[in-house]
């Protein structure tokens, strides 16, 4: 019988363990908008997912700089969108100061980039700030917790 070398079976073992943990994060992000009855699933959490829970460690997963990017992403999307006429000009000035901001402030994170989209595009403001960081707080503990897990479970 073949034996599977042990370090293909730890790579198998975490990609289980990241698309669990994707599984479980947005699921619960969307039971929790199910029950509130309002929008909590968005693209970009896809993104932030992949990183969570396949590049844990990699500098745009940090907490700090998933809700610094987001949070900076949404206000500068709903600036935009109060005091612009939202034409092409616009959006790209704003993202540039998007980018710039995550980079000054040294929280960037991709997804973040594309939630300026979305708030833009769909003319979502403020009111996306509260379903949007219940989401990534569930998120972030949901891959915290399962990266302490996968820890132990390789450790073995």
């Amino acid at each position: 019988m073949h034996k599977i070398p042990k370090e293909r079976f730890s790579h198998l073992i975490e990609s289980i363990i990241a698309g669990v943990g994707a599984f479980i994060g947005l699921s619960l992000i969307g039971l929790i908008a199910q029950k509130a009855d309002t929008m909590m699933v968005i693209a970009p959490f896809g993104a932030t997912a992949v990183l969570l829970f396949s590049a844990p460690s990699s500098p745009f997963s940090k907490p700090w700089n998933i809700f610094g990017g987001y949070l900076i992403a949404t206000i500068l999307g709903s600036i935009v969108l109060v005091y612009t006429n939202g034409g092409w000009l616009w959006i790209g000035t704003g993202l540039g100061l998007t980018i710039m901001l995550m980079h000054w402030t040294k929280t960037i994170h991709p997804p973040a980039g594309a939630n300026f989209l979305i708030v833009t595009q769909g003319h979502l403001s403020f009111y996306l700030l509260e379903p949007l960081f219940i989401g990534l707080l569930a998120l972030i503990i949901i891959a915290l917790s399962i990266e302490k897990i996968k820890t132990k479970v390789l450790s073995q």
